[in-house]
């Protein structure tokens, strides 16, 4: 399998800002763009500026690999972001997005490639037998994110759909590190524009 790139997980969000006129819709798939890159590269704590995130943002997740299915606060989310970065599992390339923006935020369906070491799954509750092996979490998810009138995440909402799941040990030449991430996608970060929410309700 050769090595996927990783800046495909961006592409979706990308292609939609190239058709996209409405002020509030744009500023939602910048911040979902910005974050996307940011968790990716291990980078979370960026992710939570007053200018990106609600003070109280509230989680809901129904995914292999995690225990709970809901996350309430600040201190409850960051936890995963933290668990994420530190275990190098947060490097994801998402392929085949299908994203649809609208006043309260944003829907999407997409396949996640997840990048595991074996001792990474085991501590998460997936069985394998090579802990020193290199894994890909191949799933499909379906999620909902909402957004405020000024553009900043509430939180989210992401689903999986079982049937679809398959885990693939690869080669080590196969397996993208956060090093990796970082060095293909912290140089397409951007700023986060100045929005103004009197703009968007002008604009209807």
């Amino acid at each position: 399998m050769p090595k996927k790139d990783i800046a495909v997980t961006i592409s979706a969000a990308d292609r939609l800002l190239e058709t996209t006129t409405n002020p509030l819709h744009r500023q939602i798939l910048e911040n979902y763009r910005r974050h996307a890159i940011l968790e990716v590269c291990g980078e979370w704590e960026d992710i939570f500026t007053p200018e990106m995130t609600v003070e109280h943002p509230i989680y809901y997740f129904n995914v292999t690999g995690f225990a709970g299915n809901k996350a309430d606060g600040p201190d409850e989310v960051h936890a995963i972001y933290r668990m994420l970065a530190e275990t190098g599992a947060g490097v994801q390339v998402v392929e085949d997005e299908r994203l649809m923006v609208s006043d309260w935020g944003f829907a999407s369906e997409a396949v996640f490639n997840s990048y595991y070491r074996g001792h990474t799954l085991i501590e998460v509750g997936v069985p394998v037998d090579d802990p020193d092996g290199f894994f890909i979490m191949r799933q499909k998810y379906v999620m909902l994110w909402p957004y405020d009138e000024r553009g900043r995440m509430i939180g989210e909402q992401v689903y999986e759909n079982k049937a679809f799941y398959e885990l693939i040990q690869i080669a080590e030449d196969d397996f993208l590190t956060i090093e990796d991430a970082r060095a293909r996608l912290l140089p397409m970060l951007r700023p986060l524009p100045v929005f103004e929410p009197d703009t968007a309700l002008a604009h209807g």
